[in-house]
């Protein structure tokens, strides 16, 4: 109840001031010069702007330089219709707007003895000429929907250059992506992943962006992956599609046959492993959607749903893997007044799930089910003042709860056997996650032209958020522990108990923003970006009085666009820019009190008084964890430098340099632990003996903790030299074609380098919940390329229409697969067993990943409206059969007391092989 107050407070206060207001990120701006055949400006023309996407009419009249501008456009395809007194009426159609792009669109007017009405076919501009924003990609509903990808919404980020894997230029996988519906922030409160699943069908446009930003963009350090929902229109439309994929059988032995829907890639290693099969994958999707008017101009309404249900075959597991994915969208729009608009959307989406850790060495009883439902909701009301100047204010909200519950409930324990490596009788644990974020947004978007020099966009803004994460942990069974049986030495039966009744935290945030930005047109060629983006941040933990966190910082953003050649073809951008990472409740966690959290107690079993024998003890106590009053919160500075040019008709090109380093990691040091070098002689991989330098605590137990920002030489980390860091390096080429003459295509590549001492895997900037630095073996070998560095990285995703009316789609990756180390398993050392580097940290990659998809479709239409598509796709066209993990590990064997080399490039996986797809849909 009381964030519920906080947020309301929040929206009546932003109601009460609106000097604070500015622009909304899912409208772009038309604007341009009206002039006469000898090319002088032509003031008090009235210009009038309509399109499907928009209610009603917009109409502006020109100033005394012939200037007009028509801001808060919905993305969508518009025309613009002149008219003065004495001059023929001008028509400029098919006007193509994305979001947050300004189009400068220039119209010349012949006298009215010539002709009545010129109407003329637009040729949008393909390049930006005043925006420093680059090396971003709008996939439009037209590519979302022709090509081929899986059809899960949050995958398409994965298409936009730079991105795989969900890390985006050298970040974080995952947690350095802002994910948002409709400018509505829906990523995990707690880690920053992708939370909220919609149906990709009710996308209009996914806009992925975050190179050169301006100061309105920030809580990020990827990109920003922006879908923008579908609206209803002036006409009834409607969306009706059902896809299919099967996968293959399986043998009385459990492996996998290929047949007309999957085929089989493993062949090549069936030799060296025998059990290795492709995973299937079959699927039903089922959607629905219907637009249209309430009342024409007035009030529209569009509505959607979808039933996304999969089965996964994982190899050797006996079960699929099945998950239902019902879907819900509603969303209303409505024109109160030709200047007042108002948005509201309400989404439900739910992923519930059977046979969650399914694999080859896991009994079905040894599973997790997963129910997670969520509800999105978000209003949005934007007024113009004038033609120069409107408001823009939103409210949002998600909640939602995952949960992963044993299959066998709560009273069952868990066995994993240890001479087979199997894992039978529960699942070990059970977790339950509680997430809710409320937030508000205002700002303000005045253009002053002729402002002391030039004209200036000026934006002003503030953004509230406050979001709470509850976590429940703990071990199943009598007595909350879990088994590990081992047959030897003449017994057999549990060994090792391990004994966690759990924890229960949760934490909350709230975050507060102000921006200010004035893209500044010095002259008709130069544009000067200057901007400010102030953060103050505040964490709280429930069981602790007040704040345990507090932080603020200043962000600058500074850069320039200049028109080469003055013909807005050839733009060369430069920019520098400072990105606060994102408040996640994760960084206050650690601080929970002692009392949410039992003993972790490890028992083994004695032969000798056969009974069970306690041989640690971890207690959590309220002084273990503790903040550095000075921390800093981390950021990414950002320096980039680019040159697009528009090569002929709507077809453009683009290099761009990135430059990128991380600041102020925060992660936590052990002030009092002692840590003493140990030598440990090893047999590699290849049969060689070599030694390596680990280091154990001796006094395991006593611990203090410092929450801290890392720093090169830090003297409270006593036992080597470290420089904590991660950066990136990357030179992107693009290639965007829009649809003409039967064709249309998006490509790029990008040839990049992220290294660092500090990793970009999921959960690296997550602090010493995720990765522990306070452990002197988490830096051995720290120093290389981290986990998501691909080298190189070519996307390609296009469409030809074939003879006979048939649409060709296709959709190509060829990227550097991940780094790979290899690692050593220790022997016992005095505070446990450790798994350490044993070459510097990325000194291997997978193969290159080389997939091609492809879509085949065949459209017919019915009486002029009706249109009935039938889709194949087909994807790994070529059926790849490309490495994707394998075991890289060292292992000693401490049963044995001897080393296994069993751990040693063991295959895992290969990527998935070629698959079908068949599918029919129906739209109007």
């Amino acid at each position: 109840m009381k964030i519920k107050a906080i947020f309301m407070a929040s929206l009546l206060l932003i109601a009460l001031a609106p000097a604070a207001f500015s622009q909304s990120r899912e409208t772009g701006a038309i604007e341009g010069t009206v002039m006469d055949e000898q090319r002088a400006p032509l003031p008090g023309v009235s210009v009038t702007v309509s399109g499907p996407s928009l209610m009603g009419t917009r109409s502006v009249v020109t100033d005394v330089n012939g200037r007009f501008r028509v801001p808060a456009l919905p993305p969508g395809v518009y025309a613009i219709r002149a008219e003065l007194t004495g001059f023929s009426t001008t028509i400029q159609e098919n006007v193509r707007l994305s979001t947050t792009v300004t189009i400068n669109v220039n119209l010349t007017m012949m006298p009215a003895t010539i002709t009545e009405e010129v109407t003329i076919i637009a040729v949008a501009p393909t390049v930006d000429v005043r925006s420093t924003e680059t090396a971003s990609v709008t996939l439009s509903k037209e590519i979302l929907q022709n090509v081929p990808y899986s059809n899960f919404a949050m995958d398409i980020v994965n298409l936009a250059p730079g991105v795989s894997g969900n890390a985006a230029y050298g970040a974080t996988a995952s947690t350095g992506v802002s994910y948002q519906v409709d400018g509505v922030d829906v990523s995990d409160p707690e880690a920053g992943s992708a939370w909220v699943f919609i149906d990709p069908n009710i996308v209009e446009e996914a806009k992925i962006m975050g190179i050169g930003l301006p100061a309105e963009y920030g809580n990020f350090t990827g990109v920003i992956f922006n879908l923008v929902t579908k609206s209803g229109g002036n006409e009834f439309s409607g969306y009706l599609s059902g896809i299919l994929q099967d996968a293959g059988t399986k043998d009385d032995e459990g492996k996998f046959q290929s047949n007309f829907w999957q085929a089989d890639n493993t062949g090549a290693y069936q030799d060296d492993f025998p059990n290795l099969t492709p995973p299937g994958l079959k699927l039903y999707d089922a959607a629905f959607n219907l637009g249209g008017p309430f009342i024409k101009d007035k009030l529209w309404f569009f509505a959607g749903a979808q039933w996304y249900h999969t089965f996964t075959k994982v190899t050797g597991f006996p079960e699929d893997v099945e998950y239902k994915q019902p879907r819900l969208f509603l969303k209303l729009n409505s024109q109160l007044s030709p200047r007042t608009n108002l948005g509201a959307f309400i989404e439900n989406d739910t992923y519930n799930g059977i046979n969650r850790r399914a694999a080859a060495n896991r009994d079905p009883e040894a599973t997790v089910r997963q129910t997670s439902p969520d509800w999105v909701g978000s209003f949005n009301l934007t007024h113009i003042l004038s033609p120069k100047t409107f408001f823009d204010v939103k409210g949002a909200f998600f909640d939602g709860y995952y949960y992963l519950d044993p299959e066998m409930g709560m009273d069952v324990n868990a066995i994993w056997d240890l001479n087979d490596n199997f894992h039978y009788g529960n699942s070990n644990y059970f977790y339950k996650a509680d997430r809710a974020r409320y937030q508000a947004n205002a700002s303000l978007t005045h253009y002053a032209e002729d402002f002391i020099t030039g004209s200036h966009d000026f934006k002003f803004g503030v953004e509230f958020e406050s979001a709470t994460s509850r976590n429940r942990f703990g071990y199943t069974g009598t007595n909350a522990t879990w088994y590990l049986n081992y047959t030897g030495w003449g017994y057999t039966g549990p060994y090792l108990a391990y004994q966690y009744e759990g924890y229960d935290t949760e934490q909350s945030y709230t975050r507060f923003e102000q921006f200010i930005q004035d893209n500044w047109a010095v002259s008709d060629r130069l544009n000067i970006s200057v901007g400010l983006r102030a953060t103050q941040m505040r964490g709280t933990v429930e069981g602790l009085s007040g704040a345990v966190y507090t932080n603020s910082r200043i962000a600058p953003r500074l850069g320039f666009t200049f028109d080469l050649l003055g013909d807005k073809s050839t733009v060369l951008k430069a920019h520098y820019g400072q990105f606060t990472e994102a408040m996640l409740a994760q960084t206050v966690l650690q601080l929970s009190p002692a009392e949410n959290f039992s003993d972790y107690v490890g028992y083994y079993w004695d032969l000798g008084s056969e009974q069970w024998v306690e041989f640690f003890r971890d207690v959590y106590d309220d002084t273990r964890f503790v903040l550095d009053p000075d921390i800093k919160h981390p950021h990414m500075n950002q320096f980039t430098v680019a040159l697009e040019r528009e090569l002929f008709k709507d077809t453009s090109v683009g290099i761009a340099y990135i430059h990128r380093d991380w600041k102020n990691p925060q992660n936590r040091v052990d002030l009092v632990a002692n840590w003493v070098p140990r030598d440990v002689a090893y047999t590699d991989i290849d049969g060689t003996t070599k030694t390596i330098t680990v280091y154990q605590q001796t006094n395991r137990g006593e611990n203090q903790f410092l929450i801290t920002n890392l720093e090169k030489n830090d003297p409270r980390i006593p036992y080597f030299d470290i420089n904590p860091y991660r950066q990136y390096r990357g030179l992107q080429f693009t290639f965007n074609k829009r649809f003409s003459n039967r064709w249309q295509m998006v490509a790029s590549y990008v040839y990049s380098q992220a290294r660092g001492t500090l990793d970009n895997a999921f959960g690296a900037d997550l602090g010493g919940a995720w990765y522990n630095s306070s452990n002197p073996n988490f830096w051995i070998n720290a120093d290389g390329n981290l986990s998501n560095d691909p080298t190189h990285m070519i996307k390609i995703q296009g469409s030809y229409l074939l003879p006979l009316g048939i649409n060709l789609n296709i959709g190509y990756q060829g990227i550097t697969g991940y780094t790979w180390t290899k690692q050593l398993r220790t022997p016992r050392l005095a505070h446990g067993i450790e798994t350490v580097r044993i070459e510097p940290r990325g000194s291997n990659y997978y193969p290159f990943r080389s997939i091609l998809d492809m879509r085949l479709e065949k459209t017919v239409t019915i009486a002029e409206r009706y249109r009935i598509g039938f889709m194949f796709d087909v994807f790994n066209l070529l059926n790849a059969d490309t490495i994707t993990s394998w075991g890289t590990r060292v292992g000693f064997d401490w049963f044995a007391d001897e080393w296994s080399s069993t751990e040693g490039h063991q295959l895992y996986g290969v990527v998935r092989p070629r698959q079908a797809r068949i599918g029919v849909r129906f739209t109007f």
